[in-house]
């Protein structure tokens, strides 16, 4: 793993050879503002409505559209280029000859891709203090802790899926469709099979696909409730498609 480090500033430096990076950080700042604008908004209308909640990122980061929308893109988009554009362009020939490691070469670009989207969740952090310390909103900062944890998780699955998906094919558009396909099932589409399986009285399977709907999983921290059952979740789905990442690399290396 003595190259692990070299090969991670490589990664991380390529993010901002073009604009796509500046862009998707704007973006989130934006989001991040107008997130903070309304809820701020909010508060100074009724404090009736926040009475019941710990954390006001329960609302301000899981219940907001604009947050998750930009998810759908943002994870496509730092993830579809990490390998299939080295494969297009035919870098990645090289670099799996070089002295190196497929596993390193992964957790490099791995790790790169959960920088960049830790990032993304900078802007929202950032504004808690003034609502503390300046609006007088004193909030419980163990939610905040665990939502924060929750999140890290999840961004870690989700980069480790977008970098499976880009190590299968040359073309960054199908990797991009093909992780977003994942991310709206595991945060849309499981919210509406478990409606559809709470009115049709099918509580089993309610749980069980509540168990994997990530809005779930991040209201569930939001609320202070650090289950270790979604860490242990996130971090295997991480785990899996690392490996089979690497085995696909492997794969291309003796083909």
């Amino acid at each position: 793993m003595r190259h692990l480090f070299t090969l991670f500033r490589r990664e991380l430096a390529s993010y901002f050879l073009g604009p796509m990076a500046f862009l998707i950080l704007l973006a989130f700042q934006v989001i991040a503002w107008l997130n903070f604008w309304a809820l701020v908004d909010d508060l100074s209308r009724s404090t009736q409505s926040f009475s019941g909640l710990r954390d006001p990122l329960n609302t301000y980061i899981s219940g907001s559209p604009a947050f998750w929308m930009g998810l759908f893109v943002a994870i496509p988009a730092l993830t579809m280029r990490l390998v299939a554009e080295e494969r297009r362009s035919g870098t990645i020939e090289q670099l799996l000859t070089a002295p190196v490691t497929e596993t390193e070469v992964v957790l490099s670009k791995w790790l790169a891709g959960v920088v960049m989207y830790l990032a993304l969740l900078v802007p929202f952090f950032l504004y808690l203090p003034f609502l503390y310390y300046q609006a007088k909103f004193y909030f419980d900062v163990g939610p905040v802790i665990s939502l924060g944890l929750g999140l890290t998780s999840m961004g870690m699955m989700f980069v480790a899926i977008g970098l499976f998906f880009s190590s299968l094919t040359r073309n960054q558009i199908i990797a991009a469709v093909l992780t977003f396909a994942t991310a709206f099932t595991l945060i849309v589409a499981t919210q509406v099979a478990f409606s559809f399986a709470m009115v049709t009285r099918r509580t089993d399977l309610a749980e069980a696909i509540q168990f994997v709907s990530v809005i779930h999983q991040v209201n569930t921290f939001g609320s202070g409730q650090f289950d270790l059952r979604f860490l242990a979740l996130h971090v295997s789905a991480s785990v899996l498609m690392l490996y089979l990442t690497v085995k696909v690399l492997e794969y291309r290396r003796e083909s």
